[in-house]
């Protein structure tokens, strides 16, 4: 029986000792030795890096490890050193870059880790398994923890990283210089005081400004560095991006020969919110992750804004930031769909709120009119948005009333002009584009032709209820912007009612 126990007593102890020399040699598998020695003594006595060293000496980098304060150095090989002063030079910068002001503990990171250096300028620290790496460069190896410190050997010297914004004023300035000119001066209420008010009763402050950039509060702050925050971008280079509107300056023809006769304002307007919608997202995304499994299927992924974009690309040329990824288009290509394609306007876009079911025009809409007559905004189910602007007149009105806007920007080209209106309400008006009359169109003839409406190409327009469209061509625009657009009352005319009826009006260009 003693026996028994005694066997029993020795299995649990043995047990025992497996579990604690298992837990040992996982506790130091995951925490490095640790050593009784200032990391400065430690790295002047490694040969590997002595010329590092003494370039610390040079720069009076040493007086950092006087102190108690824990210092991650990233310590350059002599060959790295050898081979990167054959052309460059070593500054302050960049051996500020090889310091970071805290301990390193690698073995409680997998996979991509942010970390600051003495640069205040982030270095991206990643670790798979046992393989160790600084902004994509391997470590060679690594110390033990010191005193007030631990160093990793590297095999290159670590050059700091440009942001995502000054890498693009390098790649392709067009964007920088579209992010600088997002920038607005906002008051700031937190840090300005009151000190009175104006004649209308209007706080007056002791006015402190900030500069409030559009991009960076909407996309991403690509100005910045963030500790935990990151972002992917995917952005043609200056030549692609260029070669890329040579193609569509030949599709456009007229005026245009090359990228530059392309209006920068297409291309902050329509162009760059189009790419970037396509192409920021948050994270730092590796290329796989923009790999189709199949021809077959459709990759999307979820773009900065939170929505879902097909990606139809292949992005190439990683670029590691300091804040992020940059990548090439493979191919770029600007969609013909965004200046081959028709344009259409909103009647309800000339319409601001005023109220509950209350609305006036926009600003930017000019009436001239011999009565008293508000817009209204009336909600159909068959409209192209849900709703049209009628402007009622009293029946048999003869007197005056125009309307004028603008259109949505506009290339040099012929178009088809199309409205979409209501049969019953209307009168003969005169439509005019740029003060040049396009086209006189009398209600009655939806009368008269029981609904069916002729188009300047050939085609019919049938009635969709009492809802039908006429069209008429433009030709006038003699470059790249909005078209002036007025309707002018001329008189009732033969129809159920008089006003005006828009749902929209579309530009179509013309066919050749």
């Amino acid at each position: 029986m003693n026996f028994k126990i005694g066997i029993l007593v020795f299995a649990i102890f043995v047990s025992l000792l497996v579990a604690c020399t298992k837990q040992w040699d996982d506790h130091y598998n995951v925490y490095p030795e640790t050593v009784d020695k200032n990391i400065w003594d430690a790295m002047q006595s490694d040969p590997k890096i002595s010329t590092f060293v003494q370039i610390l000496k040079e720069h009076q980098a040493d007086t950092l490890f006087q102190t108690d304060i824990p210092y991650t150095i990233f310590a350059p090989t002599n060959d790295a050193i050898a081979e990167y002063t054959s052309t460059n030079s070593i500054t302050d910068v960049l051996l500020a870059y090889h310091i970071a002001p805290h301990f390193i503990q690698s073995g409680n990171i997998e996979g991509k880790r942010k970390v600051q250096t003495l640069t205040e300028k982030f270095a991206l620290f990643e670790k798979y398994g046992k393989t160790v790496m600084i902004d994509g460069i391997n470590a060679d190896s690594e110390s033990p923890l010191f005193l007030n410190g631990k160093y990793f050997v590297m095999e290159k010297v670590v050059e700091p990283k440009a942001n995502l914004y000054e890498y693009f004023v390098l790649t392709n300035p067009f964007l920088s210089n579209y992010i600088d000119g997002q920038d607005s001066i906002i008051l700031d209420k937190e840090k300005s005081k009151p000190i009175g008010f104006d004649e209308d009763g209007n706080t007056i402050y002791d006015t402190v400004s900030i500069i409030y950039n559009k991009f960076e509060y909407k996309y991403f702050p690509v100005k910045h560095e963030f500790r935990n925050l990151t972002s992917t971008i995917v952005f043609p280079k200056e030549d692609d991006y260029n070669a890329a509107l040579d193609i569509m300056a030949d599709a456009l023809g007229s005026n245009y020969n090359n990228h530059g006769d392309i209006p920068i304002k297409w291309q902050e307007n329509i162009l760059f919110p189009h790419l970037l919608e396509q192409g920021v997202f948050l994270n730092m995304l590796e290329p796989e992750e923009f790999i189709w499994e199949s021809e077959k299927d459709t990759l999307k992924l979820q773009n900065i804004l939170g929505d879902s974009i097909v990606i139809d690309y292949i992005p190439i040329e990683k670029t590691l930031c300091s804040n992020g990824y940059a990548y090439n288009y493979q191919n770029y290509a600007i969609p013909d769909s965004l200046y081959l394609g028709g344009t259409k306007l909103e009647a309800e876009w000339l319409l601001k709120e005023t109220g509950v079911n209350r609305y006036s025009w926009t600003d930017s809409v000019t009436v001239n009119s011999g009565i008293s007559v508000i817009p209204l905004r009336e909600f159909i189910t068959t409209a192209s948005n849900d709703s049209i602007v009628r402007v009622p007149f009293p029946k048999g009105y003869s007197g005056e009333y125009s309307v004028e806007f603008k259109s949505p920007s506009l290339f040099p080209r012929k178009y088809v002009m199309i409205v979409r209106t209501h049969m019953d309400i209307g009168g003969v008006y005169d439509i005019y584009i740029n003060d040049e009359l396009v086209k006189t169109f009398d209600y009655y003839d939806y009368i008269l032709y029981r609904g069916l409406m002729f188009s300047v190409t050939g085609a019919r327009y049938l009635p969709d209820g009492r809802f039908n469209s006429f069209d008429m061509y433009v030709d006038n625009l003699q470059e790249y912007g909005k078209a002036t657009i007025r309707f002018e009352y001329k008189k009732p005319g033969f129809v159920v009612s008089n006003g005006l009826v828009i749902d929209y009006i579309e530009f179509v260009p013309a066919a050749d």
